[in-house]
């Protein structure tokens, strides 16, 4: 179909010549302490959420340069992160939708588990081999319509305080600390890391709550009627 219409010069071919989208240095609370819920977009489909409970959670992580298996110059971003993962303080969970290289980064993965070895790591049914064979242990993967309550317990470190998350599939009920409550959620898209695994592992929004305040995360998908049904079971703020 691309193909075609690049021949019949019937394709569309956006100018992409520097400047294209401007980009900010962001800043981020220094602390847990979060009087509002904040959001930060980092390029693509990559978010930052600082909830008001103090828990923190990093959507669809890439800050790489060239989104692929290898370096191919067509892949390459258009504009670089605003940030480093080093630049981020503080890492609670990662949630990823789906298994496609802009959204689920190899490289990423292994500098946030370097930075934030606490970090739990969240997916969709049928990944969790792949961060298990990529060292990462503290990985869920979750069915539509599944989700996980978490606590933060509070480790002391060199340099401050981290926290170790701990993730149950029974209601925690009402526990001191941070919680959290991390759903995944039906979504409009499709998974593939190579040309024969096709839909072979599963692809999710997400829902994630805490301190009062939540958020549904749809990755990059098709706002599709079933959205409509997830704002309406989870209202978000």
């Amino acid at each position: 179909m691309v193909p075609r219409r690049k021949i019949t010069g019937q394709a569309h071919s956006p100018d992409t010549s520097p400047p294209t989208v401007p980009v900010h240095k962001p800043i981020f609370l220094p602390s847990r302490d979060t009087p509002r819920l904040r959001a930060t977009w980092l390029g693509h489909a990559c978010y930052y959420i600082e909830f008001p409970s103090g828990f923190r959670v990093l959507f669809d992580p890439v800050f790489e340069e060239c989104c692929a298996p290898f370096t191919i110059k067509s892949l390459k971003r258009y504009t670089p992160p605003p940030c480093e993962i080093e630049d981020l303080p503080i890492v609670d969970a990662v949630v990823i939708s789906h298994n496609h290289y802009d959204h689920l980064s190899y490289p990423t993965i292994q500098r946030l588990k370097k930075k934030f070895p606490e970090a739990h790591f969240f997916a969709p049914l049928g990944n969790k081999e792949w961060f298990e064979k990529s060292g990462v242990t503290k990985v869920t993967e979750l069915d539509w319509w599944e989700s996980r309550d978490v606590k933060l317990e509070e480790l002391s470190q060199k340099g401050g305080r981290a926290g170790s998350v701990s993730v149950s599939s029974v209601d925690m009920g009402k526990t001191s600390g941070i919680t959290a409550t991390i759903g995944a959620l039906p979504c409009q898209h499709i998974s593939a890391r190579t040309p024969f695994d096709k839909a072979k592992t599963l692809w999710a929004s997400w829902s994630v709550e805490s301190g009062g305040a939540k958020v549904w995360f749809a990755g990059y998908v098709c706002f599709v009627p079933h959205s409509r049904l997830i704002l309406y079971a989870y209202p978000t703020q």
